[in-house]
């Protein structure tokens, strides 16, 4: 009885698959690397709205933290929480959650009083330019309170802002974006349950006829 027939393999082709695996593991490292360094890079925004205030700002600046987490990571963290039992409140704001970052820094040496509306105005020409405008301002002695969001593309499902705190010493600039329809079903359940426990909801809905007195 004869073997089954085989065919040969084509020339070079086990010589091909070590080219593939060779070039696989270094990229494969390189991949790992940009996900590790990712968590401590800010987003486009983010870095835009903290180089307008160290740009208006003089001193040696220092960072104690930066941290981002994407939508693999907040993915991830809903994933996980599947399995934990939690309060529905909690849930919602995880369920909302799609991205988030947050830097801090610090700032060294003699500085002197700021001039919020130069600070501002550099501000809003950075976010402008990326389509983002700033929807809160407050100025209050050394402190600054800042937020942005989108012109366009905003919806209940697609929530973005970014926020820029300063007091004269310590600077925080942070950005998050998520879906709000779960922490709004959970303020609309809220709503109804405290307007049926309302005296004069409860009086309207056992007598429709009787008259309500307004004080």
């Amino acid at each position: 009885m004869q073997p089954p027939y085989t065919p040969p393999k084509p020339p070079g082709s086990g010589f091909r698959a070590g080219y593939a695996v060779a070039a696989a593991v270094p990229l494969f490292f390189v991949l790992c690397v940009v996900g590790v360094t990712g968590y401590f890079r800010l987003g486009s925004e983010t870095t835009a709205l903290r180089q307008s205030l160290m740009g208006s700002v003089d001193g040696q600046w220092k960072k104690t933290i930066a941290v981002h987490l994407g939508w693999f990571t907040t993915s991830l963290v809903r994933a996980g929480s599947q399995l934990v039992k939690l309060d529905p409140e909690p849930r919602a704001a995880i369920e909302a959650v799609r991205g988030v970052e947050v830097g801090v820094y610090k700032l060294h040496g003699d500085s002197q009083r700021e001039d919020h509306g130069a600070i501002l105005a550099r501000a809003d020409k950075a976010m402008n330019r990326r389509g983002w405008v700033r929807v809160v301002g407050v100025s209050h002695d050394r402190d600054l309170v800042t937020v942005y969001m989108p012109r366009k593309g905003m919806s209940m499902r697609n929530l973005k802002c970014c926020v820029m705190v300063f007091n004269g010493r310590d600077l925080v600039v942070a950005s998050a974006r998520g879906n709000l329809e779960p922490l709004w079903a959970i303020a609309e359940k809220h709503l109804e349950l405290g307007l049926n426990r309302h005296p004069l909801v409860t009086c309207a809905a056992l007598g429709p006829g009787l008259p309500i007195r307004r004080e």
